[in-house]
């Protein structure tokens, strides 16, 4: 129906115009480092939202992590494979779309470290509990990240936007097929999702095409 099609369109929209308010990589690390405090469960949180955003994982991915589910070298990028999800509260099933391994870039490798270093984590352990050994609650996490972005002078976005670090993969020239991977979706919806997103895509499309020209007439 007409009325339908519509309302799928005004979503899709609103969607584009959600994810281009989203924080750039300097100022969504600020965010992050405004996360910890004196509050015992803040350390947690902060390392829940850099894998959210760093890795691009779903929070119910994050929640469900294990420490056998990580690969973090002493230096250089490391790797998670992300091959559990909370299909409802504190019951893991699997992923959404399926297991897959994602790479992590040394920020995130040092953050988990020190984390499992300082929890005294190892084995099959999963690394984001509470004291009472549940999952964290997504109300918490979400005034966790609502009270760091005012701190760093930012909007409010949701817990799931952190995901969408798709955008800066995009934005560093990552290919379509490796991001769509790395996010858990198949080319097709990336593409759905995020194009029209990135701001300057027919300026940055013509130099690459220039370029191509180019060299041809070359």
């Amino acid at each position: 129906p007409r009325g339908r099609s519509s309302r799928k369109a005004v979503r899709a929209v609103n969607g584009r115009d959600r994810l281009r308010s989203l924080p750039d990589p300097v100022s969504m690390a600020r965010v992050i480092d405004a996360m910890r405090n004196h509050q015992p469960a803040s350390c947690r949180i902060q390392v829940m939202t850099a894998v959210a955003y760093y890795a691009g994982l779903r929070p119910s991915e994050v929640v469900m992590l294990r420490v056998s589910a990580l690969e973090l070298p002493d230096a250089g990028w490391g790797r998670i494979h992300v091959v559990e999800a909370d299909v409802s509260f504190d019951e893991p099933g699997e992923p959404k779309t399926g297991p897959r391994i994602v790479p992590i870039p040394p920020v995130l490798v040092g953050m988990l470290s020190e984390w499992i270093a300082s929890s005294g984590l190892s084995g099959s352990a999963l690394l984001f509990r509470t004291r009472s050994g549940r999952r964290p609650s997504a109300s918490n996490w979400c005034r966790a990240l609502h009270r760091a972005l005012r701190i760093a002078g930012l909007p409010p976005m949701r817990v799931y936007d952190c995901r969408h670090a798709a955008t800066t993969w995009l934005r560093a020239g990552v290919p379509l097929g490796e991001v769509a991977l790395r996010m858990g979706h198949s080319v097709e919806t990336l593409v759905r999702t995020y194009v029209g997103v990135l701001e300057n895509d027919a300026a940055v499309a013509n130099d690459c095409i220039d370029a191509l020209l180019a060299t041809a007439q070359r």
